[in-house]
């Protein structure tokens, strides 16, 4: 018979916690690596990244947390905090109809999309009394694929915050309150991709209209060369890649003139233009929307070996 990583890892942690008689911390922490990677590599995430805490979203912006808590078994909250402002669920401690048990509650937050929040299990181990051990599903996250959020926790708990000086690069998924078995407040967080990003090597994939991109924000590259000689010559532009919200490349051009009409999977073309000296922004349209190299929603450097690189960002529904 031929298990899944997602179960065999429940085995292997079941396993570790039910081992009868002495057993090495060495032993112990090898069987719970393992079991870890399985886990990881269920949702889609590489042990081998240097990420640490995913969670972070200062470090990683293209992340969210989402926190989800319990107070004496009850009182489920769930929070989904981004680099643009924190959304609280359930904040009248009354709209969340499923806080029991197996209980799946569905979510909706226009940065990460849908998701849903499951507590498992009542007194769960190493959780102290009441409604724990939370399954979080997120829908552009390998479809629904379950995260098990306590044992991707521990992991954190325990190398980390346990002082056992054994930590290591990560990367770490989610986290959970220290005190949690003696703390009826209980409260475990997530890094969960935004739509079309990803973070940790999980990665979030946004549906695929039947123009065949993603839409939401694109974000092009641009390249600017500067003119070989300023008196007869032009600029010229490459543009190394046009992605869709997922981060798919769904155009480009080699390098051409001093304006370009870029043609991709996009209903509109996009118009790139160069000015008429070196400090001069780039300017840029797209449907009825216009700007240039020196808005907020471009990132510029200088130039360096007759060339300057910028990227912009732009809404393409």
């Amino acid at each position: 018979m031929k298990y899944s990583p997602l179960l065999l890892a429940t085995f292997l942690l079941q396993g570790q916690q039910a081992q009868a008689g002495p057993i090495s911390s060495l032993r112990a922490r090898a069987w719970q690596v393992e079991a870890i990677k399985l886990l990881l590599e269920a949702i889609g995430v590489l042990t081998e990244s240097e990420s640490d805490k995913v969670w972070e979203i200062k470090e990683h912006p293209q992340m969210c947390e989402v926190t989800m808590e319990t107070h004496h078994g009850a009182a489920c909250k769930a929070y989904v905090h981004c680099d643009d402002g924190t959304k609280e669920y359930n904040a009248n401690g009354q709209d969340w109809n499923a806080c029991f048990v197996g209980g799946r509650q569905f979510f909706n937050d226009p940065r990460i999309g849908d998701f849903s929040i499951t507590f498992s299990d009542r007194d769960g181990y190493t959780q102290g009394e009441g409604l724990t051990t939370p399954i979080l599903q997120v829908k552009h996250v390998k479809d629904w694929q379950p995260w098990p959020v306590n044992d991707l926790a521990r992991r954190y708990s325990g190398d980390c915050i346990g002082g056992n000086g054994m930590c290591d690069d990560g990367p770490y998924l989610c986290w959970r309150n220290s005190d949690m078995q003696a703390n009826p407040f209980k409260r475990w967080g997530c890094g969960v991709p935004k739509i079309g990003k990803s973070g940790g090597d999980v990665t979030s994939v946004g549906p695929i209209n039947d123009k065949g991109y993603a839409p939401g924000q694109c974000g092009i590259h641009v390249i600017q060369y500067q003119k070989p000689d300023p008196a007869k010559d032009s600029y010229a532009l490459e543009i190394t890649h046009l992605n869709d919200n997922n981060e798919a490349k769904i155009g480009g051009t080699e390098k051409v003139g001093p304006s370009v009409s870029l043609t991709s999977k996009l209903p509109w073309t996009v118009e790139i233009k160069t000015g008429g000296v070196d400090a001069d922004p780039v300017s840029f349209a797209y449907g009825g929307d216009a700007w240039d190299s020196n808005d907020s929603r471009c990132s510029v450097g200088a130039y360096d070996n007759g060339k300057r690189e910028m990227d912009c960002g732009f809404t393409c529904n």
